[in-house]
């Protein structure tokens, strides 16, 4: 495991990228910063694209601001998918994991695989002897950031509550990823009330322990699932009331914006958490 040494304060709020203007890792953590927020998810969508000093420098610059980091893999990976694809999924997760251990994040959040046709259970097993090869290589190479397996918002996408229970009963070192704006398109907006954002919580308290690591956006979504995210202010699901929940649970939380306005919706999320 990474030293969480910067991750101890209770709720860390930050965006997913770079705040926009920023010039290269270093200024992105500073500009974090001065935003008031505490958290930052490198965004490695489309590709690893940190070489190993500037992931060092960002690192050493980040635990001076103490902000916690985190990464997003490669959006392309799919576990489930033929061979070939299946061996270039494994590569970009370590290219990721690399990058995050050197950098000293926490945790490299994965959309982990699609179901192409097959069953939740078929493609949970594909997932489970996935990660259980990059769980090896990881220990072989000393890596110690977390798989965080991210909630999907798409029907045809792998990535429930139970599937990533299943995951999580086999595999070490994996950890629920709670995307609030995908539970609630994948429900057909199903997050109204607080307690329908208390209930969706309690199950990935109930599953993981420690710290949860989130994303929230808003969202616009059809009976396909999610559609597209949209910002805070169109208030669906509710921020305000995912925040009473979060404020009553006594836990601790790092929430990742994901809206089109990553960095000046984070700050909204630490006003309203406030």
């Amino acid at each position: 495991m990474c030293d969480d040494r910067h991750e101890r304060t209770m709720l860390r709020v930050g965006p997913a990228g770079y705040p926009p203007g920023s010039k290269g890792a270093v200024q992105a953590v500073e500009r974090v910063k001065a935003l008031g927020l505490n958290a930052l998810e490198v965004q490695f969508g489309r590709g690893v694209n940190l070489n190993e000093e500037r992931s060092r420098e960002l690192g050493a610059r980040a635990r001076e601001l103490d902000i916690a980091l985190s990464a997003h893999a490669p959006y392309y990976i799919n576990f489930n998918s033929t061979p070939e694809k299946v061996v270039k999924s494994h590569d970009w997760l370590m290219r990721a994991l690399r990058s995050t251990d050197t950098m000293g994040g926490r945790i490299v959040v994965v959309h982990a695989a699609s179901y192409m046709g097959r069953t939740s259970e078929q493609t949970t097993r594909k997932v489970i002897e996935a990660l259980k090869q990059v769980r090896r290589q990881m220990e072989e190479e000393g890596l110690r950031p977390l798989i965080g397996l991210e909630a999907m918002g798409k029907i045809s996408a792998w990535g429930t509550l139970r599937e990533i229970a299943e995951v999580m009963d086999e595999v070490d070192g994996v950890e629920p990823v709670p995307d609030f704006g995908h539970i609630h398109a994948r429900g057909q907006g199903c997050l109204k009330t607080k307690e329908d954002f208390q209930e969706a919580l309690d199950g990935y308290l109930q599953l993981h322990p420690g710290r949860l690591h989130c994303h929230f956006s808003c969202i616009e979504y059809t009976d396909k699932g999610e559609k597209r995210h949209l910002l805070l202010e169109t208030e669906e699901p509710d921020f305000a009331l995912f925040a009473e929940c979060v404020r009553d649970s006594g836990r601790e939380f790092t929430i990742i914006s994901e809206t089109p306005a990553p960095s000046e919706d984070a700050a909204r999320m630490r006003a309203m958490l406030a």
